[in-house]
This record gives structure tokens, C-alpha cells and sequence, in this order.
């Protein structure tokens, strides 16, 4: 009588018999995708077995940062709220990149001096120099964290914003621990925390998070692995336990 449980118990020593293990590897990815999980034990690490990153610079040296492809996905979805009068830190290339003909003023907020591109100098947590209802989209990328008064910067935030004025803002799940003191990462914040804390200053009815990643995406910013070195596909699988940013789009009453 023909036994179909020994039949494919036979078949599977065959296979591991014959077939090289890569081929079957290969074989239950293609199956499987990424629910594929290798047996305990049979995890090829391949390149990421190594106790120091590719690079130290979150990947500039490789085509840039991962983090900075979810950054641009999230201002791309977002660049209908880029308009009229905007703010952003450091200097002002998403709103160019972003903006273009919708944006009729554009000023660059530091607190340093010596960025000769600044068309503020200011503090976002004591700015009282800063009209209020001044700006009609204020763009935050990866900045807040770095703030150790957080508080006092998204009070300021939206106190310049116009009324129905929007913030954008961004931010990491996981950071390289910076060794310089003027570039330190004081807060790491998971978007469920930066809604209540922006439901100080907003109506909770007028902030939106979105979350951008995955687990792998998430590894190879960690490793300084560059952006074009992950396909679109990896790119655009969204785990939300994973995620390497969220972005928050909070509206001023």
C-alpha cells in the first residue's frame, strides 16, 4: 500500500542528500518570501557577521543614508502642505525639493552663526523674536531629538505656525551614539509618545503618524549600509514594529 507521509519523508532525505543547501535556501525563499525563517542554527549572516558597521557614518560614504529615502517618501506625500511662507533647520533643500513654485518665502532657522545660509538665528526653545503666526509650513527633519527641551521647541513651533499652518516632522527609532557633545541624540521617542506630546500644543484630531521600514531596512541603517544598495521592494515592505522613522503631520487650529 502506498504510504504518502513516507513517500515525502524519503523525498526531504533525498533532497538533503543531493540538493546543495543553498539551492533549497534559495528554493523556500522563493516560496516562502519573507515569511521565510531559517531553521535554528542555519542563519547565513554572510556579510553582517562582523562586529563593526560598513560604515561609520550612517552610510554617507556608501550613497547616503537609509533613513533619508523614508525622510524624502514622507515630504514627497507631504508636499501639498509645502507652501506659501516655510521654515526649515539647517537649510532649506526639501523645501526647494518639495515646495518649488508653492512656496513664496523661505527661511532657515540655526542656532549656530557661522551657517551663513541662516536667515534666523535662533533657539526653537526660547525664540521669542520670532513672530507669532508667522510661517504656514514648518519642516522638522530629525531635529526635535536632539533638543534636550523638546517642550519649549514645539511650543515655539506652534506659536509661529498660522493658524491651519502645518509641522512636518521626523524621527529616528535608533541611533549611533555620537561622540561629538554639540551633535547628541538626547531623545528617542516612538511616535505614540510624540502624539501625546503634540496633544499639548494640537488637537489630537490633527495629528497623523505614518511609520517607515522594516526590520531589514532597520539593520542595514545600523551596519552604515548605503540607500542604493536596497532594492525599492525592501524599501517599500512597512512593518510597523519595525520601523527605522515615523513622520508626524500635526495642523495648528
Amino acid at each position: 500500500m502506498f504510504d504518502l507521509n513516507q513517500y515525502k519523508l524519503r523525498t526531504k532525505i533525498l533532497l538533503r542528500k543531493f540538493v546543495p543547501d543553498g539551492a533549497i535556501r534559495r528554493f523556500k525563499i522563493f516560496k516562502y518570501g519573507a515569511d521565510y525563517v531559517p531553521a535554528v542554527g542555519k542563519i547565513n549572516f554572510g556579510d553582517l557577521r562582523r562586529m563593526k558597521p560598513m560604515s561609520h557614518d550612517f552610510g554617507y560614504v556608501r550613497g547616503g543614508p537609509v533613513d533619508r529615502y523614508y525622510i524624502e517618501k514622507f515630504l514627497l506625500n507631504s508636499s501639498s502642505d509645502i507652501k506659501g511662507t516655510v521654515l526649515e533647520v539647517g537649510d532649506n533643500k526639501y523645501t526647494n525639493d518639495y515646495g518649488k513654485q508653492s512656496v513664496i518665502k523661505s527661511d532657515i532657522l540655526d542656532v549656530n552663526r557661522e551657517n551663513k545660509k541662516a536667515t534666523i538665528i535662533a533657539d526653537l526653545t526660547d525664540a521669542g523674536h520670532i513672530p507669532s503666526n508667522t510661517y504656514d509650513c514648518i519642516i522638522l527633519t530629525h531635529v526635535i531629538s536632539m533638543i534636550y527641551d523638546y517642550a519649549s521647541a514645539l511650543r515655539t513651533v506652534h506659536r509661529i505656525l498660522k493658524p491651519s499652518g502645518v509641522l512636518l516632522l521626523t524621527s529616528g527609532v535608533g541611533f549611533k551614539i555620537h561622540q561629538n557633545p554639540n551633535c547628541d541624540i538626547h531623545w528617542n521617542i516612538s511616535d505614540i509618545c510624540f502624539k501625546k506630546i503634540l496633544g499639548e500644543f494640537f488637537s489630537a484630531d490633527r495629528i497623523t503618524t505614518n511609520r517607515f521600514g522594516n526590520i531589514f531596512t532597520f539593520a542595514c541603517f545600523l551596519y552604515g549600509i548605503g540607500r542604493k544598495e536596497i532594492s525599492e521592494k525592501e524599501y517599500n515592505f512597512n512593518d510597523i514594529d519595525y520601523p527605522v522613522i515615523f513622520g508626524v503631520r500635526a495642523v495648528k487650529d
